[in-house]
């Protein structure tokens, strides 16, 4: 596996390039739904600009944590205009032209279609779409055939090139009802989920008597201060690349996790492991009775003494470990989401609730 690198599918580039020419697009998209029960699947609906986001906030992700980011040539005429980009190109973006029939790629997707066509109604289906292809180049479930086989498709590009497949969000819909598919060892998204899941514990209401928030809206922290740093949507992908620059350390560190993990040296292992542990354990002892503050809340006939979060003095850390507990605690970013959707003249009212919600944790 290269390392550090992603294969990112084209069509996630679209639904970014779509939010900057024309806005946020509030007509419903579908998704697919694998039904085990009546051995079929169905399409339940979802906002596209909220996919929207979702794209826009994993490329803020990837530009900043990535060393690079590889794309099809071929399948890039629906975002190749996308002026935004074009700096970047040749450099962290870098387009391959994979042979359309390359043996290797027909291979992996020809089974990555056994395990993504999950039921019966979902392998006819692909029948028919293989069928209808190979007689006059047409797939009869065409949106189907987006979702499912492009998925397989680019499964079998990102494993030629030895690089994690980053999923447009409806077709990364797909991959995650598919317990028994294993892509990859990814170093860089485990680590994204290890922030995403300490920030939530961070973030969260703890108490004595157990978590009193049950949904949070808790952005990713690079997210938020790109947003944050940002004035106009036109900001967002400079803001990134300055970002990148601060956190080169971690995106380095990552790389270097990576080969260790590949190379199966237990010892390097076991210290990139020991470098995580450490950091949650400084955010441990934040939330510990007794080093943080109290908050009295009076209930009628009961009265707690419930923990108010204090940070940590991150001063004392050094190197990469205080690079992480500084990322940790960035803000949550929920004012970042009210500036990025006031852009767009939604930062109130349904829009602004379903999008919301749409992030929730």
């Amino acid at each position: 596996m290269q390392q550090n690198t992603s294969f990112w599918d084209n069509w996630t580039f679209e639904s970014i390039f779509d939010l900057y020419s024309n806005g946020l697009d509030f007509s419903n998209v579908k998704e697919l739904k694998i039904n085990k029960e009546t051995n079929s699947y169905d399409w339940s609906e979802i906002c596209a600009a909220c996919i929207q986001i979702e794209s826009l906030f994993s490329l803020i992700n990837e530009f900043i944590l990535r060393e690079k980011i590889f794309y099809d040539l071929k399948f890039s005429e629906g975002w190749n205009s996308f002026e935004n980009l074009d700096s970047l190109d040749g450099d962290l973006l870098v387009s391959v032209d994979i042979p359309t029939y390359n043996p290797e790629v027909a291979d992996f997707r020809n089974e990555a279609l056994k395990l993504l066509c999950a039921t019966d109604l979902m392998k006819k289906h692909q029948e028919e779409n293989l069928d209808g292809f190979r007689k006059n180049k047409e797939a009869p479930h065409s949106y189907f055939s987006q979702v499912v086989w492009g998925t397989a498709g680019n499964l079998g590009r990102s494993s030629l090139l030895g690089a994690h497949y980053v999923a447009h969000p409806i077709r990364a819909s797909l991959l995650e009802q598919i317990s028994f598919f294993k892509p990859q060892n990814d170093i860089n998204s485990e680590i994204q989920e290890w922030i995403d899941e300490e920030r939530l514990k961070v973030f969260s209401s703890l108490t004595p008597v157990g978590r009193m928030n049950h949904f949070e809206l808790i952005l990713p922290p690079l997210v938020g201060e790109v947003l944050e740093s940002s004035n106009k949507l036109s900001e967002i992908i400079p803001a990134a690349m300055e970002c990148r620059e601060k956190y080169k350390k971690i995106r380095e560190w990552i790389g270097e996790y990576q080969i260790a993990t590949e190379s199966e040296n237990p010892t390097q292992i076991s210290k990139f492991k020991k470098t995580l542990y450490t950091v949650s354990q400084d955010l441990e002892k934040m939330r510990k009775p007794g080093e943080l503050g109290d908050t009295k809340v009076g209930m009628s006939f009961i009265s707690l003494n419930l923990p108010s979060p204090k940070l940590p003095d991150i001063r004392k850390y050094w190197g990469i470990r205080s690079a992480l507990n500084k990322l940790l605690l960035n803000t949550k970013g929920e004012k970042a989401l009210l500036k990025l959707l006031k852009w767009f003249g939604c930062e109130k009212g349904a829009e602004l609730a379903m999008i919301r919600k749409y992030f929730l944790l």
